[in-house]
């Protein structure tokens, strides 16, 4: 007996095939910095042919993880979307949230390091995205539904001088919850977690490591953030 299946389902096996591929993964997770890279950089960055490369970007561009950009003689590729984005972060946190440490030093440093805080696309995540969610709804700033309360929206103005809109900007919501990788609990994702990323790093509160989505709180940030640092965590 055959099966048939309605055009409109979506390929949910297709999609899912792109990552099953541990070198996929590999540039998956690197993309997740939310930046766009050239294929020399992510060759020399995972240690990878650039041939083999090459064709683990290919397809993940056709299967629809992947958009790729030109400008002038340089090609480079970046995650297809935000969706995608939230899509790793919580397939990686249901499949295991370890990370696996390589045998030097400066392979289970970066791992620290990643753990501590990193990008997901274009906001926080690690330990110090759990710390701010957990932050924002134990000021209720944001309530049990993930929304942005009137006290929320004032304080966010007064503290760091975002105005968040009533209304989604975009076709991305203000507030969203992510579930993180390693943490295994919720960071905030939506266009308020974009916001937020974009303006501690503006303020220097927090940098890039070089190479890596990796961020460093800075002691600026520290001592700007000692509130939210300072908060336990108990959300899932």
């Amino acid at each position: 007996m055959s099966r048939s299946y309605p055009e409109s389902a979506p390929n949910i096996a297709a999609l899912a095939s792109a990552i099953a591929d541990p070198t996929r993964v590999m540039i998956c997770t690197s993309l997740l910095d939310g930046r766009a890279w050239t294929m020399t950089e992510l060759s020399r960055a995972l240690a990878i042919p650039m041939s083999s490369t090459s064709e683990h970007v290919s397809m993940l561009i056709d299967r629809g993880v992947l958009a790729e950009r030109r400008q002038g003689r340089h090609r480079y590729v970046q995650l297809a979307s935000a969706d995608i984005a939230d899509w790793l972060e919580h397939t990686g946190a249901l499949a295991d949230g370890r990370i696996e440490s390589g045998p030097s030093l400066a392979a289970k440093t970066r791992d620290r390091h990643l753990l501590e805080a990193r990008t997901c696309y274009r906001h926080i995540a690690g330990r110090l995205g759990v710390q701010i969610f957990a932050a924002l709804t134990a000021r209720e700033w944001i309530d049990e539904t993930v929304t942005m309360t009137a006290a929320g929206r004032e304080s966010i103005a007064e503290a760091w001088g975002i105005d968040v809109p009533t209304a989604p900007p975009s076709s991305r919501p203000v507030t969203r919850s992510c579930l993180d990788w390693t943490e295994r609990r919720t960071h905030l994702g939506g266009w308020l977690g974009d916001e937020l990323c974009r303006e501690f790093l503006e303020r220097t509160w927090i940098v890039r490591r070089r190479n890596s989505r990796a961020l460093t709180l800075t002691p600026s940030g520290r001592d700007r953030l000692d509130w939210i640092l300072a908060t336990e965590v108990t959300q899932l």
